[in-house]
């Protein structure tokens, strides 16, 4: 692995490193008699985390998203980060996060830079608590998806992210039945429930670096 990060890593690194939107930019995307927070705090409560895997492609940065197959009781057929349920023989929510990305798609933690995490996030429906992790990796990984677990996977730009800013209101289907939810549209892809509160916290972290408004002489 490389010691040296690119120079728009480095910055975004900083960023991370600061006081994040959290809360704020979670309710964006928040659905509609969801909470963000459990109602009482207790060990039953499940932690998992997720890695947003930054990587270059043709000039521009990249991630991959994650379809899930619509099998799964849980989130079946959605669109998420490669991630998983924090297991006792993890060191750390940090290592959950690489070996879930490594079991699931493939990329190798040796060749990946955790630069910094955001705000995590309870999932109602299911009672995890959901810890993002954002790393870095200086070329395109070789991906090798589990078809158990992933049924599809998706590069995608992540100025594509960034040039949303406002939710789309899209019906979905839900194992308690038809919601209307929050969400934003990507190469015709709609992205919406915890990945989407993940996403719009990483807008305004990317926004706040690099759209900085000029300051008035």
């Amino acid at each position: 692995m490389r010691s040296e990060l690119p120079y728009h890593i480095f910055r975004l690194k900083k960023a991370l490193a600061r006081q994040l939107p959290g809360e704020v930019a979670h309710r964006l995307m928040l659905p509609q008699g969801r909470e963000l927070q459990p109602l009482v705090i207790s060990d039953t409560i499940l932690q998992s985390s997720v890695l947003m895997l930054l990587f270059p492609e043709k000039g521009t940065l990249n991630t991959c998203l994650i379809r899930r197959p619509s099998t799964m009781r849980n989130h079946g057929g959605q669109l998420a980060f490669p991630g998983g349920r924090y297991e006792t023989l993890d060191i750390s929510l940090e290592q959950t996060a690489l070996r879930e990305s490594f079991e699931e798609i493939g990329t190798d933690k040796g060749q990946i830079e955790l630069i910094g995490e955001l705000t995590p996030l309870y999932v109602q429906v299911s009672n995890f608590t959901i810890h993002p992790f954002i790393g870095w990796c200086d070329h395109v990984p070789a991906f090798r998806i589990d078809k158990q677990e992933v049924e599809e996977l998706f590069k995608i730009p992540i100025i594509k992210f960034v040039q949303h800013s406002s939710p789309y209101l899209q019906n979905v289907n839900t194992i308690y039945g038809q919601l209307e939810v929050p969400g934003f549209f990507i190469d015709n892809l709609f992205i919406w429930g915890a990945t989407a509160m993940i996403v719009a916290e990483f807008n305004e972290v990317y926004k706040s670096e690099f759209f900085k408004c000029p300051k008035a002489e």
